[in-house]
């Protein structure tokens, strides 16, 4: 990914995660890139699953679909692209199977436009998923604190 695209992401992503820490961990960035693999670890990657053309990030939360139609869309996909970006051949072959599919598509070009598509996206989120999420999140959360703690008095403890 280009310098100019990857700290659009970097950014977008840090404003996803303070904007949505409940779903933070469910907005990821597949590495498909094979920067510095040798032709043996790149033949490795491909057997393991890395596709190119993969889009940059994929929230997997469902969400009903932009348009309406109570047609509720199993994740977004998010292409990054600077101004001038164009999509490669295998980007546009994995866009069209990920609509096929019933995901949504996208090609981010500026942050504004990345929020603005990402709250829509979540103000669809259906309610059951987001209660499920949160109160999955709130868990994981008090497990981490209840481990914290613990930690705490251990290290109290010994002084």
């Amino acid at each position: 990914m280009k310098h100019k695209e990857s700290d659009l992401q970097i950014r977008c992503v840090k404003w996803f995660r303070c904007q949505y820490p409940a779903y933070a961990k469910l907005l990821e960035h597949p590495h498909n890139e094979g920067n510095g693999f040798n032709r043996q670890q790149q033949s490795i990657a491909n057997k393991e699953g890395v596709t190119k053309g993969v889009a940059d990030l994929i929230l997997h939360v469902p969400s009903f679909h932009p348009k309406g139609n109570n047609i509720i869309l199993h994740s977004l996909a998010i292409e990054m692209k600077d101004v001038n970006g164009k999509q490669s051949p295998e980007q546009k072959t994995w866009q069209r199977l990920f609509e096929a599919a019933g995901g949504l598509y996208l090609i981010i070009r500026d942050y504004d436009r990345f929020v603005e598509e990402v709250t829509r996206w979540m103000l669809t989120v259906p309610q059951y998923i987001d209660k499920a999420v949160k109160a999955a999140y709130a868990e994981i959360m008090a497990e981490e604190d209840r481990k914290a703690i613990e930690q705490l008095k251990k290290i109290t403890s010994r002084q």
